[in-house]
């Protein structure tokens, strides 16, 4: 299923500065665009979607933004459906349009430092990639240059600005929100009982011939007595586990709780005290024997060290709630024209799905909207 809420979470875009972030979210190909009212086709590339004032989005810009997309998230229209593909091209033009009037609320807000962020933004992503050439091979294929780059990301800058200047305020939860979530979703604040565990593994797989099996049973079992009659685990663990991992470690492999590792594993780890030796069993990965070194109980979280992730989940579900409200008035009160059929995204019970829109003013009435 296509999901479209990203096309109105705008605070999520200049959060984490990326190539593809830029190039994903404010555009593919750069498109230099003039007014085109003669064209009266909806399919061709240069005919006008929406418009206002000094700019327009042609059905190219369109094109692209919904190639991009299904590029992105590796699909195809096929796959969508032409039942949600309206559904798909409505929120994209949305977001089109969406910068566009976040770009013009920008002009008219003195906003501060855009360009110093802006700069440093392009330096964090540049800096991402091991050396000059790289990006400049990573710009080209995605049909990028400096300076294309660099308005996009200062385009993201102004965005960001401008949201939070007008959309997010007094997103902080209150003390009574705090305790009102933590007391209704208190079974979601436990932590599983854990325990840390020292391994000693010889690697078997499908693979394995029959003879090499039985020489690695032989290594394994061997390094069990060694360890059963007092040699020190790390030691042996360090010079005959296979395992790159912990072998360095003297066999360590972290704490871990049931889930996370085969059922084989788990029903064996799981079922030993702190300091008893296992068994040499056997999983996917070949054969083991492990011993149990520290064990972690699991219980509730208090609500004081819960606060801090409460407070970030309130605090973002209330700037998402802003974000929508803002974004969703700025598109229905922005003077847009449209010229092309647009789908309702949330149609109330009973209502329809589409409603025609006015096509181009050269244009005649009775153009359909593309199929």
């Amino acid at each position: 299923m296509v999901s479209f809420s990203l096309y109105r979470s705008f605070h999520r875009f200049c959060k984490n500065f990326s190539l593809f972030s830029v190039v994903a979210l404010l555009g593919l190909v750069l498109v230099t665009t003039s007014c085109h009212r003669a064209v009266t086709d909806p399919k061709d590339p240069k005919f006008i979607v929406a418009e206002k004032g000094s700019w327009q989005i042609t059905r190219g810009e369109l094109n692209q933004e919904i190639d991009g997309y299904l590029k992105h998230h590796q699909t195809t229209v096929a796959q969508v459906g032409p039942a949600k593909m309206p559904m798909l091209e409505t929120a994209i033009l949305d977001n089109i349009v969406l910068e566009k009037l976040l770009l013009d609320r920008a002009a008219a807000l003195p906003l501060k430092d855009v360009d110093k962020e802006a700069s440093a933004a392009f330096e964090q992503v540049k800096g991402r990639y091991p050396s000059e050439q790289e990006f400049e091979q990573q710009l080209k294929t995605a049909g990028l240059t400096d300076d294309v780059l660099k308005k996009r990301i200062h385009d993201q800058v102004l965005i960001h600005k401008v949201l939070e200047t007008e959309a997010i305020q007094n997103v902080d939860p209150t003390e009574q929100e705090i305790n009102d979530f933590y007391l209704k979703n208190k079974e979601r604040f436990n932590i599983p009982p854990k325990i840390r565990a020292s391994r000693i593994l010889v690697l078997v797989d499908d693979k394995t011939s029959p003879a090499d099996k039985v020489a690695k049973k032989k290594i394994i079992d061997q390094a069990h007595d060694s360890v059963a009659h007092g040699e020190d685990f790390a030691k042996i663990a360090s010079t005959v586990s296979e395992d790159r991992y912990s072998a360095p470690k003297g066999g360590d492999i972290g704490f871990f709780q049931k889930g996370e590792n085969e059922p084989q594993f788990d029903a064996v780890a799981f079922s030993i005290k702190p300091g008893v030796l296992s068994p040499v069993f056997e999983t996917s990965l070949g054969y083991q024997f492990l011993k149990v070194t520290e064990t972690q109980p699991g219980g509730p979280v208090s609500i004081a060290d819960a606060r801090k992730i409460i407070t970030n989940y309130l605090r973002q579900g209330k700037q998402g709630e802003q974000m929508n409200a803002y974004t969703t008035k700025l598109l229905a009160e922005g003077g847009v024209t449209y010229h092309l059929v647009r789908v309702d995204l949330n149609p109330p019970s009973g209502a329809p799905a589409s409603s025609p829109a006015p096509t181009n003013a050269a244009a005649p009435t009775n153009n359909a909207p593309p199929q």
